[in-house]
């Protein structure tokens, strides 16, 4: 038996941009890569793994995911070009509390606009 943990498969959204709140502050970045389960965004700030964030999709009006996306951080990437120079700063959040219907929304989202990515690319995890 295998002890790896099975991801969901990712996928490269372009022009997706979100807005990450503490709620004591607020952050938004480019989304480098998606999932049903996760999403890796691109930016050079940094929160502790377990901080609990509302996600918000900033979309055209005629595009529909989850208005507000809970979400937990799982892994910051710092910026280190000394050490691996292309490895993209960002965080990592694992979204939480999707209603069947949000995930629905979601799945559809990345199904209409995601481009698969191979296993083992950098992202969402």
């Amino acid at each position: 038996m295998s002890t790896d943990k099975q991801r969901a498969p990712r996928f490269k959204v372009t022009n997706l941009r979100v807005i990450y709140d503490t709620g004591e502050e607020f952050w938004s970045g480019p989304v480098v890569d998606m999932s049903e389960s996760g999403i890796f965004v691109e930016t050079m700030h940094q929160l502790p793994a377990g901080t609990k964030v509302t996600i918000l999709p900033d979309l055209p009006d005629e595009e529909q995911l989850p208005f507000e996306i809970q979400g937990e951080v799982v892994r910051t990437s710092e910026y280190a070009p000394d050490v691996q120079w292309d490895r993209i700063p960002g965080i990592a959040f694992r979204l939480t509390g999707l209603t069947v219907r949000q995930f629905e929304q979601l799945r559809g989202f990345l199904g209409r606009h995601g481009v698969p990515m191979r296993s083992g690319s950098q992202g969402a995890r």
